[in-house]
């Protein structure tokens, strides 16, 4: 019930607001783009694998202002894999419960909107946040960037944008979509790779995770991931386990599992399914998985955050979809592999498939920059 009253709330604010806002927004030619020094992005909502794909589009704003201050806002949970980005200089925290604020952590979040900026930027191109919109209205900003769909429910227009970016509605990687925005005032790059970095001290750390797990071996890894919270995304425990057995025939991998919180009942039906020896690894901060992720050869995981994180480090992935179509979701370029029950049913894929991208006996897929097998 209470969702609904929200959102008659938040469509009768728009309505309101709609009514106070110039009805013509600007064109790009009409800014004159050497007056912006300082520079608000929001991308505040969604995961943390819709996150790294908005950050081609951040390094396309850097290229275009290379001498702006950036600041970006994030939700605490995307914290981790926002900070030391590369093209940031400034990352701030918006924390996601109320238990969370202290007096301190609200005077910053105030401080770092309420800044003179030249331009914000609001990335709503997953789904739409009111909330993202207002930091951006609240940031006095003159001039607001945002896509022009999707928009809020039942309101045919966003009334805080001065710029509104048109978006190709034919289907397009995600990737695309986010550097559409900001491609709308000229920004672009051909890097599409995400940004992300791990300092010195962290791929330390990653070594000494692999080493206390495997101790001097130095072959291949393959590690699994198999945690997401909607059944329909994730791969059978049965089918996984047989993986793992053909995997273990081979004897060209050692097997790491990576465990998702609060799935040990599955990790002990893996366990239990598999004569394969697998090697568990302990509980580990976001950072710390990538870390470790930058050391092992192979990641087979479902379409979930841990996917895009691996792509991060540069490490080559195997993937599972059924619910989103890979070919806009998955990370670009052929070392990543996804795997796609079209049907919507994620058992639908072949455990022979799967070994046979595994022992790389399907080398004319890598060859094919989308890399996608449908299955």
């Amino acid at each position: 019930m209470w969702y609904h009253i929200e959102k008659k709330i938040k469509t009768w604010i728009l309505r309101r607001l709609t009514r106070t806002r110039p009805e013509h927004p600007l064109t790009p030619d009409e800014v004159d783009w050497s007056t912006i020094h300082h520079i608000l992005i929001i991308r505040q909502h969604d995961q943390f694998g819709d996150f790294l794909l908005t950050t081609p589009a951040i390094r396309a704003i850097r290229l275009k202002f290379p001498r702006a201050r950036i600041a970006l806002v994030v939700r605490d949970y995307l914290y981790p894999v926002a900070c030391n980005n590369p093209d940031v200089d400034e990352v701030c925290i918006l924390f996601d419960s109320a238990y969370k604020w202290t007096p301190k952590r609200i005077a910053a979040l105030i401080g770092c909107i309420r800044r003179p900026y030249d331009l914000a930027v609001v990335f709503n191109t997953v789904s739409h946040s009111l909330s993202s919109d207002m930091m951006a209205y609240c940031s006095r900003a003159p001039i607001v960037l945002g896509p022009e769909t999707p928009t809020f429910d039942h309101t045919d227009h966003n009334p805080f944008y001065s710029l509104n970016a048109p978006l190709d509605p034919n289907p397009k990687h995600q990737i695309e979509r986010n550097l559409d925005v900001v491609r709308y005032i000229g920004a672009d790059t051909a890097d599409l790779s995400y940004g992300f970095a791990l300092s010195e001290t962290e791929q330390i750390e990653g070594s000494k995770i692999r080493e206390q797990m495997l101790g001097e071996y130095s072959g291949s890894v393959l590690a699994i991931h198999f945690g997401t919270r909607d059944p329909k995304k994730r791969y059978p425990m049965p089918l996984l386990a047989r993986v793992c057995d053909g995997v273990a025939e081979t004897g060209k991998y050692r097997i790491i599992v990576i465990p998702a919180p609060d799935e040990e009942e599955l990790l002990t039906q893996l366990k239990n399914s598999t004569q394969a020896e697998l090697y568990i690894a302990p509980s580990l901060a976001l950072r710390q998985v990538a870390a470790f992720l930058n050391t092992i050869d192979l990641l087979l995981c479902n379409d979930t955050g841990i996917l895009h994180l691996a792509a991060a480090v540069r490490t080559p992935t195997l993937s599972f979809h059924a619910i989103s179509d890979p070919a806009l979701w998955k990370p670009v370029g052929s070392r990543h592999v996804a795997l796609y029950a079209a049907g919507g049913d994620i058992s639908g894929i072949d455990v022979n498939k799967v070994l046979e991208v595994i022992h790389g006996e399907l080398e004319d897929l890598k060859k094919d920059n989308e890399a996608i097998l449908t299955c």
